[in-house]
């Protein structure tokens, strides 16, 4: 059962009659503050034929309807109009903020006698297993009062939210507020991820798939700008990035441990075909999309402090699920704005969109220490932020940021403004998970892109640094770093594939190498422009031994090619061979031939079912041995 079928329920809406008959007679003596006249009935039945004569009135309805605030007059449209009279609080209260629900009529009298109800809250009865609603035959009166609501709304702004910062500085201290440029490093990162595997430096855990510490180490180094949060990683799981690159190369089906190869990551046919290509930004919707529908990882694991998602008994959803949620609401948000996460939160729950982490109508998840508790704890408020809104966290920041779809802004886990203080079971302290600093995002042109909100993407600009020349090529085939600041790691990575670093900041230029790196997946004219573009010198322009160099290759890798692959057929009687070879029915069809001193048969690929079929006529099995 969703959140929204425990609040609201699923039977019919009572009548008018059958709310009222359900009331007691204090009950319904709360609500005769609304009636004209000032004389209140002292008989049951009495007062609910009295309301039922004033709601019944199209005047008195009216007069009643002019009593509401323009926010309740929204509210009551929107019930009306969009949800066929069931008020369900969590999405009401998101739409509408700022109007407090409705209220009821008091069971119990401690202390000072509740507020007088008003028209507004006239209009509402409560039954369990319904929860809040409209009476069925009041709804079609309010209809025709109540204009149409205008859909939820999703504010952004022209700035990062940097003042949502402030809530644990001290007065007066300025927030460490740190903006991202995922966008510009997405498609680096992405590529040293893939780079880091071709090169069988990237380890899993055999069953979970998840990377371990040594991998994630070596990954964040070769990251265009590093990690978000501190680097010294303990365990793999503390990295963000690189765990998150990782996860994605392996659910895009471009990664993926080889059988023989215990927990080492390889390259597949696609992921060598996209390293040979060049990471592009289809490459980042391929993997977006593939991280939707993805079973590797349950981002709610990611948060520690969140117990019991192995206990048993535990039902929780399925991760694709809620990520489809999360990315339908992300794909509103305006590019180039800003968005606060507060506001996101708001956004999604007012269009039910919020995604559904537990199965049933009650919790089985605690935080910390407080397993005693369970969730149920947080229901009257708590659990939203501090389940659900953690899980949106780390989707967020760990995915769509290290994909570049989004820009955000973010703070230490340790100086979010995020109140812990109702947190039962995190035992002082001061964060719940690494990702708590999240304060608000972006959407950038590749997240549209990616999102299906572009038809097409144009990279940013690039930044000053990068145009620069950061290596020269010297006529004895040394490629020497100009600008070691300038330079990415990719960057670096790729020259150490080209040849030797008989010293720091020099590659030399080797034709073994090359020819490794062409036979892997690269092409000539990739390394050539390569070079071309960091050294700010046009092929043509390049020391004439380079050049010779480089023609010399090219003509070698035109020298031999490879043809067509053959079945070998070997046998213990060459006599035989020889005989088959000049069969009328085969010998268009196989070539005899001497390899190492022994007679064959040589069968081209395509013509292999043919040669077995006459060979079964003519009585002859192959097999292997």
């Amino acid at each position: 059962m969703t959140a929204r079928e425990a609040a609201v329920g699923t039977a019919a809406l009572p009548t008018l009659q059958e709310t009222f008959f359900n009331l007691t007679v204090e009950g319904l003596k709360w609500y005769a503050t609304v009636l004209p006249g000032g004389n209140v009935p002292t008989r049951k039945a009495e007062l609910v034929d009295a309301f039922l004569r004033l709601l019944g009135d199209p005047d008195q309805l009216r007069r009643l309807w002019e009593q509401l605030t323009p926010g309740q007059r929204q509210v009551i449209g929107d019930v009306v109009h969009r949800d066929e009279g069931r008020y369900d609080p969590e999405v009401i209260q998101a739409r509408y903020p700022a109007v407090p629900p409705p209220a009821a009529p008091p069971l119990y009298y401690y202390g000072a006698r509740p507020t007088r109800a008003g028209a507004f809250d006239l209009f509402f009865g409560r039954l369990y297993g319904v929860g809040t609603y409209i009476p069925a035959d009041l709804v079609p009166r309010l209809r025709a009062l109540a204009p149409v609501p205008p859909p939820p709304h999703l504010a952004s702004r022209d700035a990062p939210p940097v003042e949502l910062a402030v809530g644990k500085r001290r007065p007066g201290a300025l927030p460490r507020v740190t903006v991202t440029e995922n966008e510009r490093a997405a498609l680096h990162d992405l590529t040293a991820a893939l780079h880091l595997v071709r090169e069988g430096k990237a380890s899993v855990g055999a069953a979970t798939r998840l990377p371990t510490l040594g991998t994630v180490r070596q990954l964040r180094q070769r990251l265009l700008f590093g990690d978000d949060l501190a680097d010294d990683y303990e365990r793999a799981e503390e990295a963000i990035r690189p765990f998150a690159l990782l996860m994605l190369v392996q659910a895009a089906k471009w990664a993926a441990p080889g059988a023989d190869k215990g927990g080492k990551l390889g390259l597949t046919t696609g992921g060598l075909a996209v390293l040979a290509a060049g990471v592009g930004a289809q490459h980042i919707r391929h993997a977006w999309d593939a991280w939707l529908k993805s079973a590797l990882l349950d981002e709610l694991s990611r948060i520690r402090a969140i117990k019991g998602q192995g206990a048993k008994g535990i039902r929780l959803t399925k991760p694709a699920a809620r990520r489809a949620r999360i990315a339908a609401a992300l794909a509103v948000a305006p590019p180039g704005r800003w968005v606060a996460l507060a506001e996101f939160m708001r956004y999604m729950r007012a269009e039910r969109q919020a995604p559904t982490i537990e199965r049933g109508d009650s919790s089985r998840l605690a935080l910390g220490s407080a397993s005693e508790y369970g969730a149920a704890e947080y229901r009257a408020g708590e659990y939203w932020d501090f389940i659900v809104g953690s899980y949106l966290r780390a989707v967020l920041w760990e995915y769509a940021g290290s994909l570049g779809l989004i820009e955000f802004a973010y703070t230490p886990p340790e100086e979010s403004p995020r109140d812990l203080s109702h947190a039962y079971g995190l035992d002082g302290e001061p964060y719940l998970s690494r990702y708590d600093g999240l304060l608000g995002f972006s959407l950038t042109a590749l997240g549209a892109y990616a999102l299906g909100r572009a038809a097409d993407y144009t990279p940013p600009a690039p930044a000053v640094a990068e145009q620069r020349p950061v290596l020269t090529i010297l006529p004895n085939l040394d490629v020497v770093i100009t600008d070691a600041r300038g330079i990415t790691p990719n960057d670096r990575a790729f020259l150490e594939r080209l040849g030797t670093a008989p010293s720091q900041d020099v590659y030399h230029l080797g034709r073994e190498a090359l020819l490794a790196v062409i036979e892997s997946g690269l092409t000539l004219r990739q390394i050539r422009d390569f070079l071309a573009r960091k050294s700010g010198r046009p092929e043509a322009e390049f020391p004439q031994p380079v050049r010779i160099f480089f023609d010399d290759l090219e003509q070698r890798l035109a020298a031999l090619r490879e043809a067509d692959r053959v079945l070998v057929l070997d046998g213990p009687d060459p006599y035989l061979l020889t005989e088959l070879a000049h069969d009328a029915t085969l010998r268009a069809s196989v070539q005899l031939a001497t390899i190492a001193g022994r007679t064959v048969l040589l069968v081209p690929l395509a013509q292999e079912a043919a040669v077995r079929r006459q060979l079964r006529r003519l009585g002859y099995l192959p097999h292997k041995p």
